[in-house]
């Protein structure tokens, strides 16, 4: 019996090596959120679904205002939209990776419709979230490495293949670059094409919700304790953007109530002359990322300049 023992427990051990060498090596090719919850609590934060997952550099925000701002570096914590709407199980998490210390930081919240969106089936008024059970909701522990939490309550989200694939790189930074995108038009307007009708599909169940409305403005009056907040709407193909206001022609004056009352800039960069290529149609890809997040550095400098 006590050879048995010791042979499962030198196994166990074993076991535990690998999988901690794997997530050291690769978390970032094997899982899409991992690394966030393996970082130091920050003190200026990107908040959003997978527009600004994919979207926002932190690389270029953190060398732009590098020797001007104190409270950085700023992390991408941003998720897919499974996970990232807004409500009290994102600001919870939000909250538990920010660091309290920060009094200058920059926190960058892209919005969109679906962020603010209940579901039918999902009464968001007696507590009932689709997104509950999911990270970053499920996390007790945000900033450790290795992350074993993680690793036993989100193990399905792990594509080990991803290790030899390299398909893309969740960065310690919170970024998320796809790195295997095709270059072929035909491919990339099917992309484009199936993506609306994903959105599409069913919107009628998505309403926007008064909870989450109400959640954002909790959101940004708490981070205020901690710096400036940043309300962004990032550009989309205005063929998405035409459905988005079609399904939701309240959102824009709900975000504009929203920013005066809590006395916020916001950036609508679909309003804007600048285009900047995505390749599914609402996902910038990585290069036209650099110069949007360069652009919106610029956006935000101009606002504390003339704060």
């Amino acid at each position: 019996m006590k050879l048995l023992l010791l042979k499962l427990a030198l196994f166990s051990i074993l076991c535990l090596t690998i999988v901690t060498f794997v997530l050291v090596r690769y978390g970032g090719n094997i899982d899409f959120f991992y690394e966030k919850f393996t970082t130091p609590k920050a003190k200026s934060m990107i908040i959003g679904d997978s527009r600004s997952f994919q979207g926002i550099q932190p690389r270029v925000l953190n060398e732009y205002f590098d020797g001007i701002n104190d409270d950085l570096p700023i992390l991408n914590y941003s998720f897919t939209i499974a996970q990232a709407l807004i409500g009290p199980l994102y600001n919870n998490s939000i909250f538990k990776k920010i660091d309290t210390t920060s009094r200058q930081g920059i926190f960058i919240i892209s919005i969109t419709p679906e962020m603010l969106t209940s579901k039918k089936g999902f009464d968001n008024q007696k507590g009932e979230f689709r997104e509950q059970g999911q990270p970053p909701h499920n996390m007790n522990i945000v900033d450790v490495s290795p992350n074993y939490e993680y690793i036993v309550k989100n193990l399905s989200f792990f594509h080990f293949r991803g290790a030899f694939s390299k398909n893309f790189t969740l960065h310690k930074d919170g970024w998320l670059e796809e790195t295997n995108l095709p270059e072929n038009e035909d491919v990339l307007e099917q992309y484009k094409i199936k993506q609306i009708n994903l959105f599409k599909e069913g919107r009628e169940d998505y309403p926007l919700s008064k909870v989450r409305i109400k959640s954002l403005h909790h959101l940004i009056r708490k981070l205020e304790k901690y710096g400036t907040v940043f309300l962004v709407r990032m550009p989309i193909s205005k063929e998405f953007l035409k459905y988005e206001e079609q399904y939701y022609p309240s959102f824009s004056h709900t975000i504009d109530s929203i920013t005066k009352i809590d006395h916020i800039p916001y950036f609508d960069f679909n309003e804007r002359e600048a285009q900047y290529k995505t390749y599914d149609g609402h996902h910038i890809n990585k290069y036209d990322g650099v110069r949007f997040t360069e652009d919106l550095c610029d956006s935000i400098s101009n606002y504390l300049k003339n704060k």
